[in-house]
């Protein structure tokens, strides 16, 4: 796997736009700054020529210029470098295990790292499918469910609060967008349903004087298909918006 290419909120929005038409301004005081942190309508120019839509943040009197990353693409691409931590910690942790005489400290950190890498690498990417199926949702349509003795119809804001996520998945991204990734039961999406189910036990981590329970989910971590579900999930996202998850040009690993 390689890390995947970087984008930005509205990125494919603003590329549609003739920069003429913005008059964009190259020059700022500290006096620009202040009245632009007050609003949201910030656009900058980067160096290779392309647009980004950006705020700016109050650093104690420093006005500082942040573009708005995709946070979906943060998440997975997060979750990408913490498997690729992962992955080593794994190998040193039993490696060092394997002589049940001798656990030292060092074994130990090991172990918390092994750990915490795996918890939040899967946290993370469960993270970036419930924010992409939010970022899928369109402003001006409602999702309309018709029951036995009633019709229920949610905007954007109430399908983010109030509808669950399998329902999203299975109900309302099919009537926004006429196809169904999880229609039929498949290898691919059965990995997404272990993501969900492995996020739900890390998240609600259950506990039992025996330790059955936390090994078992210390079992369900070590065991888990890592890469596979990388792939699953950007499967399931370049579905309903094609090149999405894309791998970056770049030829490098970070």
């Amino acid at each position: 796997m390689k890390h995947i290419k970087k984008k930005y909120f509205l990125e494919e929005k603003l590329k549609t736009i003739n920069k003429e038409t913005l008059g964009l301004k190259k020059n700022f005081d500290s006096k620009d700054l202040k009245n632009l942190s007050k609003t949201h309508d910030i656009v900058i120019e980067t160096s290779d020529n392309e647009l980004i839509f950006a705020f700016i943040y109050n650093d104690n009197g420093n006005h500082v210029t942040i573009p708005l990353p995709d946070f979906t693409l943060v998440y997975y691409d997060f979750s990408y470098k913490l498997n690729i931590d992962r992955k080593e910690s794994k190998k040193i942790m039993l490696k060092n295990l394997k002589n049940v005489n001798h656990f030292t400290e060092l074994n130990g950190e090991v172990l918390y790292r092994f750990y915490g890498y795996s918890s939040s690498c899967i946290i993370n990417l469960f993270t970036s499918i419930e924010c992409f199926i939010n970022h899928l949702l369109p402003e001006n349509k409602n999702y309309i469910e018709v029951n036995n003795n009633r019709t229920e119809i949610y905007n954007k804001t109430q399908i983010q609060q109030y509808i669950q996520f399998w329902d999203k998945l299975k109900k309302v991204l099919p009537q926004f967008y006429n196809k169904n990734f999880f229609q039929k039961s498949t290898p691919t999406n059965e990995h997404i349903f272990k993501l969900k189910e492995l996020r739900d036990n890390i998240i609600h981590t259950k506990s039992e004087d025996s330790g059955a329970l936390q090994i078992e989910l210390f079992k369900q971590i070590l065991n888990f298909k890592y890469d596979e579900t990388f792939i699953a999930v950007a499967k399931f996202m370049n579905f309903y918006q094609p090149k999405y998850i894309e791998d970056c040009p770049c030829e490098k690993e970070f």
